[in-house]
């Protein structure tokens, strides 16, 4: 099982944050951050109309990472809402099983409050302990300078760029940032 110890830590404006395994009553909750973060339409791989999530299958998804050793879901909790989320998973051959890609997202009324650096933080935490993993990474639109600053400030380290790699609606282009941290 690909669990964590559920901890509390205290937002920057000093309220309760519990980091905590996803579970499938979370799903709607998830699915809601999931779909309210692509719509803000800024950093996003999908746009809303490519959002197809239900209940049934996010639930079985997060049971999918709970039975994984290589994979990690976690949530933020503030009184009872899920703020935000973490999903890492594991290259799924035995060349690439060593090392893993991560999301994650955070409703718009709970950024800026540590939330990020909280749920990123316990992934690197378990990442040092898992005994498969020994490289965590990530892509970033290279626009999203907040989460490159956060990356940056946890040890990760661009190791190269996809030019033109997003396309928006509006026909202007963004490339995408690689970044990885070894945990090992």
């Amino acid at each position: 099982m690909s669990e964590i110890e559920k901890r509390i830590f205290k937002s920057k404006n000093g309220k309760d944050v519990t980091i905590r395994n996803a579970m499938s009553w979370d799903a709607k909750q998830t699915i809601g951050i999931n779909r309210s973060v692509i719509a803000e339409g800024l950093f996003m791989l999908r746009e809303s109309d490519e959002a197809n999530y239900t209940l049934d299958g996010e639930s079985r998804n997060i049971q999918n990472y709970l039975h994984d050793k290589g994979c990690l879901y976690i949530v933020a909790e503030i009184e009872n809402t899920v703020a935000g989320f973490l999903e890492f998973r594991r290259g799924g051959f035995r060349r690439t099983s060593h090392s893993g890609m991560f999301s994650m997202f955070i409703l718009k009324e709970f950024r800026e409050i540590g939330i990020g650096r909280m749920l990123l933080s316990t992934l690197i935490e378990w990442g040092e302990k898992n005994p498969l993993i020994e490289k965590i990474t990530l892509s970033v639109f290279s626009t999203n300078h907040r989460a490159q600053t956060l990356y940056k400030k946890l040890g990760f380290v661009e190791e190269g760029r996809c030019p033109k790699d997003m396309k928006l609606s509006d026909g202007t282009y963004i490339d995408s940032v690689l970044m990885y941290r070894f945990v090992k």
